[in-house]
């Protein structure tokens, strides 16, 4: 079994498409379906269920899949500390990030990580609709290596660096009725139509969690949507209100952001590895310098 076809198979099953692994491999298309073929043919099994609309992993394509994640790590392991031996860090950096909401400390361990090792290359993964739920499971089938995620504790065969603590406040335009008031209790705004987070998303999990704690089973939610200045915009327009972290509102002048009394919503922003994987050398040494750079202080994750 050669490890280009490995590789053509994971191309194939992270982008759904063979055309999208051809360009994504700089090769042509009829190459990516030959080794794929080569590789079945070589298991005896199909490993994609193909149709005109897409492509998607059977049971045995999804059964190889965190199989081959880890012979390749395997190999580009090896190569690592082949090549450092001799040149120095070479590799690959897979991280997951967060938007806007990457805390300061990782964006200086990205310019640190660079300025030590300029022949490692970055590849920066953002997340899906799913939010941290995404990079959790990248990280479980080893697609990544290391993910800027926000929980709320821990998470099972996850390990976690906690970088930074924040809370959630609501945003209104100032001439909104709430906008005149220092703060409001969640039971006050039920009935607000509300711009907010898709469910998975750890903003949203904490504003759901908060609602819960205080006897509050529904709410309006009338938007949902998973960028935040997409979000800040749209309370702009006067769409509704939404919860944000705190941060933004030092960076934003022309909203009004409302503390949450009683059951105020709060989560952790934290790099995340799995627990069952051991890290490679170019993961090692951005964990060591982002734990090297001064923590954000509560409140100030972005």
């Amino acid at each position: 079994m050669e490890i280009r076809r490995i590789e053509v198979f994971l191309a194939v099953a992270e982008e759904r498409s063979f055309t999208r692994a051809a360009e994504r491999l700089r090769v042509a298309q009829s190459a990516v379906s030959t080794a794929v073929r080569v590789l079945e043919r070589e298991l005896g099994a199909t490993l994609f269920a193909r149709t005109t609309q897409r492509v998607e992993l059977t049971e045995a394509g999804r059964a190889l899949l965190p199989e081959a994640v880890r012979i390749l790590a395997a190999v580009e392991a090896a190569r690592e500390v082949v090549t450092q031996a001799g040149q120095g860090l070479r590799g690959r950096l897979r991280l997951g990030i967060l938007y806007g909401l990457t805390p300061g400390r990782v964006r200086e361990a990205l310019a640190a990580f660079r300025a030590e090792f300029p022949l490692v290359e970055m590849w920066l993964t953002a997340p899906g609709t799913g939010g941290s739920l995404d990079h959790l499971e990248r990280l479980r089938d080893g697609s990544l290596e290391l993910a800027v995620v926000i929980t709320h504790g821990s998470v099972p065969g996850i390990r976690r660096q906690v970088l930074a603590t924040d809370e959630v406040v609501l945003a209104c335009t100032p001439d909104h009725p709430l906008a005149g008031r220092d703060g409001v209790d969640l039971t006050e705004v039920v009935e607000e139509p509300f711009i907010e987070f898709p469910p998975g998303w750890g903003v949203r999990n904490a504003v759901d969690q908060a609602f819960v704690s205080a006897g509050v089973q529904q709410r309006r939610i009338t938007v949902q949507m998973n960028d935040l200045s997409t979000i800040l915009d749209l309370v702009r327009l006067r769409l509704g209100v939404a919860f944000v972290p705190r941060s933004i509102a030092d960076q934003t002048a022309d909203l009004r952001f409302l503390r949450i009394r009683t059951n105020r919503p709060t989560y952790q922003i934290a790099i995340a590895t799995a627990v069952d994987r051991p890290l490679g050398p170019v993961a090692r040494q951005f964990l060591r310098i982002a734990g090297a750079v001064s923590p954000d202080a509560p409140g100030r994750a972005r």
